[in-house]
């Protein structure tokens, strides 16, 4: 589970960044893979990590299950000493800091905010993978594609107006593995979304939220606009 660091300079978490090696990695690296013994915990400075797991079809590829963006620590088997639960792969050119498990947990039991971010974060987290169980009764594709963009615009978002520009460019892949959605079916509801003015992208290719207050809806959830 990916960690925000709140503030984002954390300093006592930050004394350690300052000694350690940043790694640089090119899309599509892998930094571990499951089964791997988990040593350390990361930093992402810059791009994103992917979290996967093994396709669930013969001959598919990984999907990813999570992603950790910049400010965010991944890698928190290591707290147990155990091992690594997910594959960590590049999802685009990034810098990653490698950080001693030990004193990154002992900075956090003094470092309030983000510890209390760390536990939000696994809240976050666990409702995100129970609304992305589909099926009879569950959530559509459309309303767990457009709570997964919502939350990235929480993690790795800045409001402009009234719309948030995430600024991490993912693919439609991406988005569908997050969303538990066919990579079609993710396209086919962001063309639409697109068509409609609810999401944008920018120069870079990275998503603009237009219409957060039409992302909601369109997951699921009646949200009143405010009393003036």
């Amino acid at each position: 589970m990916p960690l925000h660091l709140v503030p984002v300079r954390d300093r006592k978490l930050f004394r350690l960044v300052k000694h350690s090696v940043p790694l640089k990695l090119v899309k599509g690296r892998s930094l571990y893979t499951p089964g791997d013994l988990a040593r350390d915990v990361f930093l992402v400075h810059s791009g994103f990590i992917r979290l996967v797991l093994p396709g669930m079809e013969k001959g598919a590829g990984d999907r990813t299950v999570s992603v950790a963006v910049p400010s965010e620590l991944f890698g928190d088997e290591a707290f147990v000493e155990g091992h690594r639960r997910y594959g960590a792969i590049a999802g685009s050119t990034c810098t990653v800091f490698p950080l001693p498990q030990g004193k990154v947990l002992a900075g956090l039991k003094t470092a309030k905010k983000s510890l209390n971010a760390y536990l939000e974060g696994v809240e976050r987290e666990l409702h995100r993978l129970r609304h992305a169980q589909g099926g009879s009764g569950g959530p559509t594709a459309s309303q767990r594609l457009a709570e997964v963009l919502l939350d990235l615009g929480v993690r790795c978002g800045d409001k402009t107006g009234r719309g948030i520009d995430l600024s991490v460019r993912f693919t439609h892949q991406v988005l569908a593995d997050l969303a538990g959605a066919h990579r079609a079916t993710a396209t086919t509801l962001i063309n639409d979304w697109l068509y409609d003015d609810v999401i944008g992208t920018k120069p870079n290719g990275c998503f603009q939220l237009l219409k957060p207050q039409e992302l909601w809806a369109l997951a699921g959830y009646d949200l009143k606009e405010p009393a003036k």
